[in-house]
């Protein structure tokens, strides 16, 4: 439906976009992730029309919309963008700023498909209110459901809950997910926000520095990231150093960690690397137990004792001393909290661990 097909884009001599190619289904919802200038938002307004490639081009259900030094125009595009600041008309009351792509319609056919997408965004009772008397949640519903009056074969949302508070961005997740179920659109949608991106995506793209570091299902991207960056913004924030040695099974690999040596299924290596390789170990914290005292044998156990313990709202941070040098940083899951010096165990089933390389 929607191909993305090597675009590049440079401003004032930097790079913005560095040949990005991304296939979008019929019906998908692909949701970019990244930091600020990442190049995400730039994707959107060339995919819009606000903007034109350097280089590549951009297919829409097998037509070409754009390439270096042409473009079809914005408004003859079948698709509608919602702005990360609604750009609602102050003037319009609600009714009239969803129907107004409808102008080219009868009074009777417009007024039956705005009161049919009030209805859809249940904010039918705000019809004939002004933005500035809406909350920021409701003015999102009406900047949506503008965008859909047109019936656009591709709905683009940029950073759309960046602006609403964090319980109403939790409660916008949920309606979105049943939203575009719903709808049956073609979705591309901009956040920084991976768990908000994985509440509703098809596929998740994870860009950085102009570039697409991974894409795929959400599931695949959390359960095995392809680099250390990509992991940390999976909430493996768990790091433990270490170096490889020799494995009598070809199908496992063994880390010693501050003395310890722990074994660890092949997969779980993300690089090319052999025996005396420095490597780092990841684990999201929801993957680790901590036991006061040595258990039975039969997972990976790291012994290690507790130099900090600083609570955070909900779980205990805890900082473990392993062996002589290394650190290990781990977020507790549990409100139980460990005293400084206190003996622990590390334990962690094998296939939860990812491996990098060390620089």
């Amino acid at each position: 439906m929607l191909t993305l097909d090597a675009l590049s884009r440079n401003f004032n001599g930097q790079t913005v976009l560095n040949a990005v190619s991304l296939d979008v289904p019929q019906g998908q919802v692909a949701c970019i992730v990244g930091p600020s200038g990442c190049g995400k938002s730039t994707i959107l307004r060339l995919v819009a029309g606000l903007d034109v490639p350097d280089g590549g081009r951009i297919v829409l259900a097998g037509t070409e919309i754009s390439r270096p030094g042409w473009a079809v125009e914005a408004r003859k595009r079948r698709l509608n963008m919602v702005f990360q600041d609604y750009a609602l008309w102050p003037h319009m009351r609600v009714a009239q700023i969803v129907g107004y792509g409808l102008r080219h319609l009868t009074r009777a056919e417009r007024d039956a498909r705005v009161t049919a997408l009030l209805d859809q965004m249940q904010i039918s009772a705000l019809a004939d209110r002004l933005p500035s008397q809406i909350s920021g949640g409701q003015q999102q519903r009406v900047a949506i459901a503008r965008a859909l009056a047109t019936d656009p074969d591709v709905l683009l949302l940029d950073e759309p809950l960046s602006n609403l508070d964090v319980q109403l961005r939790l409660d916008m997740r949920m309606e979105f997910a049943d939203l575009f179920a719903r709808v049956g659109k073609t979705v591309l949608y901009v956040t920084h926000d991976p768990l908000e991106a994985c509440s509703f995506a098809d596929l998740l793209v994870v860009m950085r520095a102009g570039e697409i570091e991974q894409s795929g299902a959400p599931q695949d991207l959390f359960a095995r990231p392809r680099s250390a960056w990509i992991a940390t913004l999976a909430g493996y924030d768990t790091r433990m150093a270490g170096h490889l040695i020799p494995s009598p099974d070809p199908a496992e690999i063994v880390v010693v960690i501050a003395d310890q040596p722990v074994t660890l299924p092949r997969s779980a290596l993300a690089c090319e690397a052999q025996p005396g390789t420095s490597v780092t170990v990841m684990l999201h914290p929801g993957s680790i137990r901590l036991e006061p005292t040595p258990g039975a044998m039969g997972e990976n156990r790291l012994q290690g004792r507790v130099r900090r313990c600083l609570f955070e709202g909900r779980d205990w941070r805890v900082t473990l001393g392993l062996g002589s040098a290394a650190d290990a940083t781990l977020s507790l899951m549990s409100p139980r909290r460990l005293a400084e010096g206190e003996q622990v165990e590390i334990l962690f089933p094998p296939e939860a661990a990812v491996v990098f390389r060390r620089d």
